[in-house]
C-alpha cells in the first residue's frame, strides 16, 4: 500500500500533463512513440491514480470514506485538533485570567516556552500571545 501511495504521489508530481500508453497499456514516452510510429492513447494521470487507488480499496472520490479515513488518522496520531470538524473552544475572561496566572507561575520557573504552554492547554500560539497582551 505504501509503495502504491508513493507511486501515485510521484505520478502526480511529474506534472507533465498526460501519460501516453500503447494499445497494450504500457506507458511510453510520446517522442519515443512518435519516432517508432507507435499509436498511443493520452491518459490523465489523475484519473489513472484514482483508478489504481480505488482498485486497492482507497475510495478517494467517496466523501464519507475520506471523512472516516481522516477521523481514523487523527485518532491514531492524536492530531484531532487539525480536522475540519473540530469544535473551537471558547474561554471566558475568568478562564483566560486563570490560564495567564498559571503561565506566570510556569514562566517564573522557566520550565516551558510560550508555544509549548499554548499547545499543552490546546490554544493557538498567537491566541495565547493576544491574551497576554490583553
Amino acid at each position: 500500500m505504501r509503495d502504491l501511495i508513493k507511486e501515485a504521489i510521484a505520478d502526480l508530481k511529474k506534472g507533465d500533463g498526460f501519460i501516453y500508453v500503447t494499445a497494450d497499456g504500457k506507458k511510453i514516452d510520446l517522442h519515443e512513440a512518435a519516432n517508432k510510429g507507435i499509436p498511443v492513447t493520452p491518459l490523465n494521470p489523475k484519473d489513472q491514480v484514482i483508478k489504481k487507488l480505488e482498485a486497492a480499496g482507497l475510495l478517494l472520490n467517496d466523501g464519507k470514506f475520506l471523512n472516516e479515513l481522516n477521523e481514523l488518522i487523527s485518532l491514531v496520531t492524536g492530531s484531532s485538533s487539525s480536522s475540519k470538524g473540530a469544535k473551537r473552544r471558547t474561554f471566558s475572561d475568568s478562564e483566560k485570567g486563570k490560564i495567564i496566572a498559571e503561565w506566570k507561575k510556569v514562566e517564573a520557573a522557566g520550565k516551558k516556552t510560550k508555544a509549548a504552554f499554548a499547545r499543552e492547554i490546546g490554544v493557538g500560539y498567537q491566541t495565547f500571545i493576544n491574551w497576554l497582551r490583553g
